[in-house]
């Protein structure tokens, strides 16, 4: 499983200690987690995982799911100029939305077109940061609570992932595995896991991811113990004297704490690296040169040894960038959505053949939407968006949510062809945590907006 051996380098040495030493200060906290009382009797069939998928940068879900009806296509069209997708290149889908009109898929988007035919995969539409719902009204006049400095990337990031507007901040999916830890039988493991190193998302008053090289888990203390022949001497040599270190007595309460932590990190890597080599032939295979797809790919191995690593719930962290289209977006856009197609398929199908696409929900998001107006080469920041959902246990071949009218100056835009959102990243996260098994009587303290809406759950989930 794990790549052939090279030569580490001082500073690949130190990134992937300081990696390990994340992910293994989880342990203690997660030992203290005993909310749920049943934890001990839940049978060890009973699994879920949730994979986030974050487009940073801002994905233009307007060219990605498109209005196909004439009179919608028009304002659609009319509003998007040169980046409009061809009417006639759209990948026709059927939905229930209540404004009437058809939509259709990017071209690029076929096997997400055939899931969505096969009631594999949903569409959230129109959903974005909110603290409360905003209409136009009162955003322009001033009287509507706002996430924080609307339009900036870490901000909107941050707020995505948190929905929290403070300046001491954790992520929802932190506090649902604060809330669920027990559950897992593995207390040493993170029930949170990354591909794309520290994230605000996985990130709790005790828990904290565990980061994964998504090209392979090198075991650095296993190194030491094996005395391996392909390795070098002076890799060895260099293990040896850094875990020699780590041994010493240490006066500093940072310093010892960082040793200990550390020593943990090399142990839960050794653990983890040895379940990965337990994994049968997976056959899905996955296109080479594309980032999600190698995240997801190492996804799929992790949860493949699930029993090994005796874990009931676990979620999963792959960000993946280059969705800030400001220029060249119509050569760039279509080359990011065969990404995501050909990525978030090899995955399904690798869920399907590990027999668990039943408990597997797969979600996009992003920072925000794409102004509906053209900046000559590209799109500029906006505010709502649309996202896939993807899993047998969703209620696909639909479009959920509120679909915007995309006509400048319409009631959705707030102007400069940005898009209020009308439904939000607490009620989106919220019907996937229920999903994920937090109760509801949690919910409060997990999304601190959830109580300025009505709806709760979304529906689109079986």
């Amino acid at each position: 499983m794990n790549k052939p051996r090279t030569p580490l380098s001082r500073r690949d040495f130190l990134s992937r200690c300081s990696t390990l030493a994340l992910g293994s200060s989880s342990a203690l906290a997660t030992m203290t987690q005993l909310q749920l009382a049943h934890a001990e009797t839940q049978p060890q069939d009973d699994y879920k995982a949730l994979v986030c998928v974050f487009l940073y940068g801002g994905n233009d879900a307007f060219n990605m799911v498109v209005p196909r009806s004439t009179s919608a296509y028009a304002d659609y069209s009319a509003t998007r100029q040169g980046l409009a997708v061809s009417n006639s290149d759209l990948i026709p889908i059927s939905s229930n939305q209540q404004n009437g009109a058809d939509y259709g898929l990017h071209p690029a988007l076929t096997d997400i077109a055939e899931l969505y035919s096969q009631q594999k995969l949903a569409i959230l539409g129109n959903v974005g940061a909110l603290v409360e719902p905003t209409t136009k009204a009162a955003y322009q006049a001033k009287t509507a609570t706002l996430p924080p400095q609307l339009f900036s990337h870490n901000d909107q990031q941050n707020f995505l992932q948190s929905l929290q507007s403070t300046t001491k901040r954790n992520g929802w999916a932190g506090r649902a595995a604060d809330v669920l830890g027990s559950l897992n039988t593995n207390t040493r493991l993170s029930m949170n896991i990354s591909m794309s190193g520290s994230n605000l998302w996985q990130s709790g008053a005790n828990v904290i991811p565990y980061s994964v090289n998504p090209e392979g888990l090198e075991n650095i203390k296993n190194l030491n113990r094996k005395a391996d022949p392909d390795t070098e001497a002076w890799e060895l040599a260099r293990v040896r004297v850094f875990e020699n270190i780590l041994a010493q007595p240490q006066s500093h309460i940072l310093a010892n704490a960082y040793s200990q932590q550390l020593t943990k990190a090399w142990d839960l890597s050794d653990e983890v690296g040895s379940a990965l080599e337990t994994i049968q032939t997976i056959n899905t295979q996955y296109p080479e040169d594309n980032r999600l797809a190698t995240g997801l790919k190492m996804t799929a191995n992790l949860m493949a040894v699930r029993q090994t690593l005796k874990v009931s719930r676990q979620t999963f962290f792959i960000g993946v960038g280059d969705f800030d289209t400001h220029g060249d977006q119509n050569r760039r856009h279509n080359l990011l959505m065969a990404q995501v197609n050909n990525a978030l398929k090899a995955f399904y199908e690798t869920t399907v053949e590990l027999g668990i696409a039943d408990k597997v929900t797969t979600f996009t998001t992003s920072d925000f939407g794409r102004t509906l107006t053209s900046n000559g080469d590209g799109t500029d920041h906006g505010w709502g968006s649309h996202q896939f959902i993807l899993g047998n246990s969703i209620a696909g071949g639909d479009i959920y949510g509120t679909m915007p009218d995309l006509a400048i100056g319409s009631s959705d835009d707030m102007g400069e062809g940005r898009i209020i959102p009308t439904t939000s990243m607490d009620q989106y996260a919220a019907t996937l945590a229920g999903w994920f098994g937090l109760p509801a009587s949690r919910y409060g303290e997990v999304f601190p907006n959830l109580g300025n809406f009505d709806i709760t759950d979304l529906g689109f989930t079986t």
